[in-house]
């Protein structure tokens, strides 16, 4: 069963449908699919699948009514389609707003904002405190050691569970700890040179496990692009935005995992501004 709220194109969403309803009906085709939803031709169904034009409004009634949304995921829809046409970062702004909304669950990654120095600069303090959760583990700091890719001794992880204590990032009951917020972030777009610490150092690490660990395990891309400087705001949004929802659908329920992974998601530039030259 498709989750319409995962979608933040609405042609990604119609060709899931359109796929879902080929398994069922190998015979099934576009203009079929067009003839069904009462549109003149299917030349128009076939652009919008294909990414190479947003869904007219007159469409959108015949479209909801064929993937039988319900009213929720129906507005939803409609705020896709009027994501896709909109022209100005505020109107983007406006639209990306009213889905996150509209989703369901409208707090899919509980956030702790705070500022500590220590915290971010360490990597160690958002490892631990997400192996926390897994089903197999023991606070045994030479176990957690040589559970690790990342270099470190036992006495800088009973360092950095005592930290999470002290923050009240954790709480510790006997031998056995347990995390007190699910996610831990910065203030966004604050400058920070512990953030910038944080994220150099799992930057270092992906570059040094991409030669260790088996490709079945890792997935690494890169693409390079041009975007416009007035379309950076929106972009870092969608970025967010996908995270939240990488999160939402893939993070493992509490004590039901063994294995714990670091998502890196980076956007920056490669050339130099005028005023750099």
């Amino acid at each position: 069963m498709t989750n319409t709220y995962m979608f933040l194109k609405t042609n990604r969403l119609l060709t899931e449908k359109f796929n879902q309803k080929k398994v069922a009906n190998p015979s099934f085709s576009i203009r079929a699919w067009a003839s069904q939803m009462g549109l003149n031709s299917h030349g128009g169904l076939q652009q919008i699948l294909a990414g190479k034009r947003t869904v007219p409004k007159k469409y959108i009634p015949a479209i909801i009514k064929s993937l039988e949304l319900t009213p929720g995921e129906a507005m939803y829809f409609e705020t896709l389609v009027d994501l896709e046409k909109s022209k100005t970062p505020e109107e983007k702004d406006i639209y990306n707003k009213r889905l996150t909304h509209l989703r369901p669950n409208k707090k899919p990654v509980q956030v702790l904002e705070i500022e500590n120095f220590k915290y971010f600069q360490n990597p160690l303090h958002s490892i631990i405190r997400t192996m926390i959760e897994r089903k197999d583990f023991v606070y045994d700091p030479e176990k957690i050691k040589r559970t690790l890719r990342l270099v470190t001794t036992r006495r800088e992880i009973k360092e950095v569970v005592e930290r999470l204590i002290a923050l009240g990032l954790v709480s510790i009951s006997g031998e056995k700890l347990k995390k007190n917020h699910k996610h831990i972030k910065n203030k966004i777009d604050i400058p920070s040179r512990a953030v910038e610490d944080y994220h150099q150092k799992m930057s270092q690490l992906a570059a040094e496990e991409i030669k260790k660990q088996p490709i079945e395990q890792r997935e690494f891309n890169s693409f390079c692009l041009n975007i416009k400087k007035d379309q950076m705001k929106n972009a870092k949004m969608k970025i967010r935005n996908f995270v939240d929802e990488f999160i939402s659908e893939f993070e493992a329920p509490n004590k039901n995992s063994n294995q714990t992974y670091q998502l890196n998601v980076q956007l920056f530039s490669l050339t130099k501004n005028k005023g750099d030259l």
